[in-house]
């Protein structure tokens, strides 16, 4: 009969510890997973190389004072992982705007020397063109 008490008290144990691995179809996404999802969508929303080129000549005619990022936060600036909180960001100049393509929902903007393609609304970074030079 001692049997009985052990068996019930290790399906207990059993019952009460499955829902914990359950997965949870509608708990919103976050950190690191929420920025590979968001990478595999963007992964076709790149710089071309002819906006590269006008974005780097505009900063060489159109010289704006900007200092390069600390290392980590540097690191963390990186094509599909959203853009790190509380980091110093501008919108990038209109009439430079106007000279690419940007497509809709997305946002140039400047972050120390580097320039950051920003999805609108998750503020996942797009692309990156890092260390525009600036005479």
């Amino acid at each position: 009969m001692v049997i009985r008490p052990i068996a019930l008290a290790a399906a207990l144990v059993v019952a009460a510890t499955v829902p914990a691995f359950a997965k949870n179809d509608k708990a919103p996404e976050h950190g690191v997973a929420a920025a590979a999802a968001a990478g595999a969508v963007l992964a076709g929303v790149l710089l071309s190389d002819a906006d590269r080129r006008v974005i780097t000549r505009y900063f060489q005619t159109h010289p704006q004072p900007a200092t390069s990022l600390p290392p980590g936060i540097a690191k963390n600036l990186a094509r599909g992982k959203p853009l790190p909180p509380g980091i110093a960001k501008k919108a990038a100049p209109q009439d430079l705007s106007r000279q690419i393509s940007i497509p809709s929902g997305y946002a140039l903007e400047t972050v120390g020397t580097d320039v950051v393609l920003i999805e609108l609304g998750t503020r996942i970074v797009a692309d990156v063109l890092k260390g525009v030079p600036r005479p």
